[in-house]
């Protein structure tokens, strides 16, 4: 019964959200750079972390942000219970894996098998998939309920591996 009221209060949070939050610059996911170190916040507060794979100038990418991920940071529903992070996958973008090692951030997303965009991995801290990806928008007007599907699932198997 709670999700069904969160998933209704998103829905209208959605509807009003060009009224609240004009521009690219309210709200913001954070980019990942330091996989080791959100390992260690998501490892400290016992949280799966949701990590979209993104580029730049992906149309799709940002509908995810906008429709998605920003009303989903905006209600705070899932603040202490989810890590979320973005990682660009430009050329010449870097990042610290969860091992500490830098790496090219493609490459680090082509040892998941990850080469399109948008797709969202839900991972443990110790960076191994807890859920099954989700890879474009297949359903626009179900998305919200898949992604929050997949983040409680998430949830559920890093409690289990505990």
């Amino acid at each position: 019964m709670r999700r069904l009221i969160t998933f209704f209060q998103l829905s209208i949070l959605f509807l009003l959200l060009p009224v609240y939050v004009s521009g690219d610059s309210q709200v913001r996911l954070v980019e990942a750079k330091d996989l080791s170190a959100d390992a260690r916040l998501a490892r400290s507060g016992e949280m799966p972390i949701l990590l979209l794979v993104s580029q730049d100038h992906c149309p799709f990418c940002t509908q995810i942000k906008r429709d998605i991920l920003r009303p989903m940071i905006i209600s705070g529903e899932y603040e202490g219970r989810l890590l979320m992070r973005e990682i660009f996958i430009d050329f010449g973008s870097r990042i610290v894996d969860f091992t500490g090692d830098e790496r090219d951030s493609s490459q680090f997303t082509g040892s998941y098998g990850v080469y399109l965009t948008p797709t969202l991995l839900f991972l443990g801290p110790d960076g191994k998939e807890l859920t099954e990806r989700i890879v474009g928008i297949q359903t626009p007007e179900m998305f919200f309920y898949y992604v929050d599907k997949a983040i409680q699932t998430a949830i559920t198997a890093l409690r289990k591996k505990r």
